[in-house]
């Protein structure tokens, strides 16, 4: 045989056994799952320590705001205690002493009389101006011999829009009691007329009149004026007025006008207070030829 037959068939010594790579594949993922486990665990803590020892910050942390200040504790409303009266509603009575005005207007003031049983006229243009308006009373009665004849004129004037600027009544030898007191029919004009102003400070005008005394009272704007006629002792004039020409009542009207202050309201109309048998006649309205009457 020959020689070299015997070298070819001689056994090689065995190498190392190589490790396959899907080994280490596995391996790897393996870890990989192991390290991310212990990493992610425990909301990443681990994975934090490990940056922040090698000096980088994976997650950097959220800039929060700061927390809001506390509100400072509210203040407690003050507390107010308002006397009585200003609260209170007001008064027309107690108004008209401090404040002089027609507190009623004129149509109003017509009304009143006629509820008062003087049959007065609408409220309406006056004949001798547009401008002026006004309601009008009168009752003539019978000549007594050389008397003249009894008779009673009453007139409410004012403007347009109802504003009053004054009442005037004129009366002709009036009817009188057995002390000398006037008739309480015709006494019952004045009483109205003073009564639905609501000035209260007049006191002894009204007794005045009652009695057939002259009397004069002025105050704060407004003038009342009863009197007999001189040249004729039959013949009385009343006359009642608002003039606001005095400082104070002027400061006060402007101070109290109606830009800065709700308007106050019309007194309520007073009830009739005359009795059925107590009446002024209504037929007899046109004065007798001889009479005057002020205009």
């Amino acid at each position: 045989m020959p020689e070299n037959s015997s070298s070819a068939n001689a056994k090689q010594p065995v190498g190392k056994r190589k490790i396959p790579v899907v080994f280490w594949l596995l391996l790897t993922i393996s870890l990989s799952l192991v390290m991310g486990t212990v990493f992610l665990s425990n909301d990443m803590k681990h994975l934090k320590t490990v940056g922040h020892y090698f000096g980088f910050d994976l997650f950097p942390a959220e800039i929060k705001p700061p927390p809001p200040k506390a509100l400072p504790r509210p203040t407690p409303p003050a507390t107010f205690t308002f006397p009585l009266h200003i609260i209170e509603p007001p008064v027309a009575q107690t108004a008209s002493t401090f404040l002089r005005t027609w507190r009623i207007s004129g149509p109003a003031m017509c009304a009143a009389l006629r509820n008062a049983g003087i049959e007065t006229s609408d409220w309406a243009a006056a004949s001798f101006n547009a401008d002026t308006f006004e309601c009008i009373f009168e009752h003539g009665g019978k000549q007594e011999r050389d008397q003249l004849p009894s008779s009673i004129f009453v007139i409410v004037r004012g403007d347009s829009a109802g504003a009053i600027i004054n009442m005037r009544v004129k009366i002709i030898n009036p009817e009188t009691d057995q002390n000398g007191q006037l008739d309480p029919n015709i006494l019952r004009i004045f009483e109205t007329m003073l009564r639905q102003p609501q000035w209260l400070d007049f006191h002894e005008t009204l007794n005045a009149i009652k009695n057939l005394r002259d009397i004069k009272e002025d105050g704060f704007g407004a003038s009342i004026n009863f009197s007999r006629e001189v040249l004729n002792p039959g013949r009385y004039n009343f006359t009642l007025a608002l003039d606001a020409t005095s400082g104070p009542q002027k400061r006060t009207r402007n101070y109290f006008s109606d830009r800065a202050w709700l308007r106050s309201p019309e007194p309520t109309i007073g009830t009739d207070l005359r009795p059925a048998s107590e009446s002024i006649p209504a037929d007899a309205k046109a004065p007798a030829e001889s009479q005057e009457h002020p205009r």
